[in-house]
């Protein structure tokens, strides 16, 4: 009982984390920091949770957003690394289980994809949003609820962000 309690404690810091970030940084890599320490949060909260295909996930998430850090920091192309990631997300379908395999598969690279190819935080975030459409459609369809109210918490926050920095833009 204790352990769900801190795995979901830790799942709903780093969901705030990667707001606060996402809501004070208008730059790719103070933002692309906040995504690392809430990714880092989420590890360990699987950990707590026994949850390790969400774990596995993580560790992948973590690994391609110091990826990222890094080569927008050193300016490299990187091509054989994206098709790697695409490549490692794709092994959901290994365990192919009807439309929440796809959904899956969809809501990561709507995150994924803008992240690395982009620099505009705008169009960086709507590709979150996106990805925290189909991730809340995928929760409700495994019934994952502990983790759509910090999604629809966290999705609220990243449309106030949105407006915030369009105003702040106009």
């Amino acid at each position: 009982m204790i352990n769900i309690f801190v795995g979901n404690m830790l799942s709903f810091i780093g969901g705030l984390l990667d707001v606060i970030f996402d809501l004070k940084y208008n730059e790719k890599q103070k933002i692309l920091a906040g995504n690392c320490l809430s990714t880092t949060c989420s590890i360990v909260s699987f950990i707590f949770l026994k949850a390790y295909d969400g774990l596995i996930n993580c560790i992948v998430t973590l690994v391609r957003l110091i990826t990222i850090y890094f080569k927008d920091k050193y300016n490299k192309k990187c091509s054989v690394l994206f098709v790697a990631f695409i490549l490692l997300y794709a092994l959901v379908f290994v365990n192919y289980s009807g439309i929440q395999t796809i959904i899956l598969f969809v809501g990561v690279m709507f995150s994924f994809i803008p992240k690395w190819a982009c620099k505009n935080m705008q169009i960086i975030r709507l590709g979150s949003l996106c990805s925290y459409v189909l991730s809340i459609t995928y929760n409700i369809l495994i019934s994952n609820y502990a983790v759509i109210s910090i999604q629809l918490v966290n999705m609220v926050m990243l449309v106030i962000a949105i407006i915030r920095w369009w105003i702040k833009d106009k």
